[in-house]
């Protein structure tokens, strides 16, 4: 093995305050996915396996086996110096963290401290916007779930 990753639904939306309990924990996981612990043994590093990993993530969390739309946005947490290099696979660095719209107000989740969020759309329909919230600056993310005009 030269490399690897992980990607998963967003496992931190069954442990939010406001979703807990909530069948909406659910649907938050599945709209919202994670890319956590990409690695690349140095030796084959600057051979284009982080990126391909990182298209697989892309791929596979975008989609669903039934045929149901996957994930809309995925999220990188990593260490500041890679910042880069996720800009460069089209990623946007999240000031302070995440924020998604809901019915029910901003569900906002940030890195562990020392690490950063990079996000990526899945969907043409999504929109990041960084904005000050009561958590920091956050990285707004609409269209991963409708929410009603007001």
């Amino acid at each position: 093995m030269v490399g690897g990753m992980m990607a998963l639904p967003a496992a931190w939306a069954f442990t939010h305050p406001m979703l807990m309990g909530s069948p909406n924990a659910h649907i938050i996981a599945g709209l919202v996915a994670s890319l956590d612990s990409l690695a690349v043994v140095d030796a084959w590093r600057r051979k284009g396996i982080a990126r391909a990993l990182v298209a697989e993530a892309e791929k596979s969390m975008s989609a669903h086996p039934t045929g149901k739309l996957g994930a809309a946005v995925l999220y990188a947490t990593h260490e500041p110096e890679l910042t880069d290099f996720y800009a460069g696979l089209g990623f946007t660095l999240s000031p302070d963290g995440i924020g998604i719209p809901t019915p029910a107000g901003f569900i906002c989740h940030g890195p562990i401290k020392g690490y950063r969020f990079s996000v990526k759309p899945l969907r043409t329909a999504v929109q990041m916007e960084p904005l000050p919230t009561p958590y920091g600056r956050q990285l707004v993310i609409r269209g991963v779930l409708p929410v009603p005009e007001r």
